[in-house]
């Protein structure tokens, strides 16, 4: 089930739904990635973007009869070795994101193998692996919602379904679902595709 997220959507009162428990995994990197493409920065509304996911999630799929109980959002990114440069700013940019409600922060390494190779994570995705593959099998979650762009991500999302969860793919895609691949849309129980002016208004003002 696809749908395109628009601020055009009708505001009536929907009628009281049951709560399902929900956790959001954000691929951080993807995330900050396209809003520094779209609007030359990352300086992102981590309490704007959390009330956007719950809307969504409760509005947007009419045919789940249940509206959201979010127990948390795990925020996965990579940092810079403490004897970098950017270090400090970069850790000052995630303990901002801990410090808001419902947010954990879940970090890796950013490394390079020489000074003109980009940077490149280093152990983050097996850190949302892990913990979206644990608390399925403990059973924290009915339904996980998933904010990524890659397709190695895809046998994971496998093995939560396997797990008999729900899975829901927030796909960052701006222009013409450019930023969401098929074969991982194709995966997903349900998707949201999101597009250019509700990722503006996660930007800070």
């Amino acid at each position: 089930m696809d749908y395109l997220f628009t601020m055009s959507l009708d505001k009536k009162q929907l009628p009281s739904k049951p709560f399902e428990r929900v956790i959001v995994f954000v691929d951080g990197g993807y995330l900050r990635a396209t809003c520094k493409e779209l609007f030359g920065n990352d300086d992102i509304s981590f309490e704007s973007l959390s009330k956007f996911i719950v809307r969504s999630f409760n509005e947007l799929l009419k045919e789940n009869p249940f509206q959201a109980n979010l127990i948390r959002i795990y925020y996965y990114d990579g940092i810079v070795r403490e004897t970098g440069s950017e270090y400090a700013k970069q850790s000052e940019y995630f303990e901002r994101i801990s410090n808001e409600l419902n947010y954990t922060v879940r970090l890796g390494e950013l490394r390079k193998s020489s000074k003109k190779e980009p940077f490149r994570q280093k152990g983050v995705d097996i850190r949302m692996a892990i913990d979206a593959l644990a608390k399925a099998y403990q059973n924290h979650y009915d339904h996980g919602v998933f904010m990524v762009g890659d397709t190695d991500f895809i046998p994971l999302i496998e093995a939560v379904k396997d797990a008999g969860k729900k899975t829901l793919l927030l796909g960052l895609c701006p222009a013409n679902f450019t930023k969401c691949p098929p074969d991982l849309m194709r995966v997903f129980d349900q998707r949201i595709y999101i597009g250019f002016d509700d990722i503006k208004s996660w930007m800070e003002k």
